[in-house]
């Protein structure tokens, strides 16, 4: 039985997108889609990866957020600098 346990899997389809972050209000990420389509519903990650994120656009750097979506809920996974001159 431990068997069939076994070969069950939980976890969840993830998919992922990444947009350019524009200003952080309220606790939210403003992002914008690769059409320029505003979406300001991301919360700001809690603990390291918030922190960070805060601290680079504090910076004035351009960053492009990963925001990965599964089971309805989208979040805030990584992020990297925008290499791309705007």
């Amino acid at each position: 039985m431990s068997d069939a346990a076994s070969s069950f899997n939980t976890t969840p389809n993830v998919q992922g997108t990444e947009y350019l972050l524009v200003c952080i209000e309220d606790g939210y990420l403003n992002l914008v889609t690769e059409d320029g389509a505003s979406k300001d519903d991301i919360r700001v990650p809690e603990g390291e990866l918030g922190q960070r994120i805060m601290h680079d656009y504090d910076a004035g750097k351009d960053l492009l957020i990963a925001v990965g979506t599964a089971m309805g809920e989208e979040k805030a996974l990584s992020y990297r600098l925008d290499s791309v001159e705007r």
